[in-house]
């Protein structure tokens, strides 16, 4: 199975989030436990594209591991992940696994929430990696780390434009967050016609109950 092939797996897992800030961290998470499979079932062609996949599963395990840790301990094992997924970029040329360490290392300043860098990260993924499977998620991410940010207008920008297509879940998914956004702009009508679409497109989804919600709320 390919990385890709297991990414699409990976990716009917986000029926689990029901949080305004989850994806991302579950992202990092789900990232995790592919770079770790891919590991077994990727061979790569030199010994130092061996170590890059081994040392991204290892890395993102800690990370994983560290979300449930006392802010100390937390951050201690952020700021080391960042510097690890600096040297597999800055270090011997890490073939495919070039990219997903990218990803990661954005994931990781996400997590610490050095939204800037992240950003700076991302941008720099799609500048060398615009067509690789992941580059929707990519571009999700700039547009949560915008939201963060509470630059909105660039959030929505970044955030429509990523679902599958003919996928109504992943599509009510994107309408959540663009309404989320609107919302917080005060655009309320905008806001409250795209969480219409999001419960339109898949009602018994979590990003249909949680706009459904949002509507109940606003009436």
């Amino acid at each position: 199975m390919t990385p890709e092939e297991l990414l699409e797996t990976g990716k009917k897992l986000l029926n689990y989030l029901t949080e305004n800030r989850l994806p991302i961290a579950l992202i990092a998470v789900l990232v995790s436990g592919l770079a770790i499979v891919t590991v077994t079932h990727f061979k790569k062609k030199t010994r130092e594209y061996e170590k890059a996949w081994k040392t991204i599963g290892d890395v993102t395990s800690e990370v994983s591991v560290a979300e449930f840790q006392a802010k100390e301990a937390k951050n201690e094992a952020l700021n080391w992940a960042i510097q690890e997924y600096k040297k597999i970029l800055e270090g011997p040329p890490a073939g495919t696994a070039a990219p997903w360490a990218l990803f990661q290392l954005g994931n990781t300043l996400y997590v610490a929430k050095k939204y800037d860098e992240a950003l700076d990260q991302y941008k720099n993924f799609l500048q060398h990696y615009s067509s690789h499977p992941i580059a929707p998620l990519v571009r999700q991410s700039i547009g949560y780390a915008y939201e963060e940010k509470g630059q909105y207008d660039a959030a929505i920008q970044y955030l429509q434009g990523n679902a599958l297509k003919d996928n109504p879940y992943f599509a009510a998914q994107e309408k959540w967050d663009i309404g989320r956004c609107l919302e917080k702009m005060g655009k309320l009508e905008e806001a409250r016609k795209t969480y219409l679409e999001a419960v339109r497109l898949a009602p018994q989804s979590p990003w249909g109950g949680l706009a459904q919600y949002r509507l109940d709320r606003m009436k």
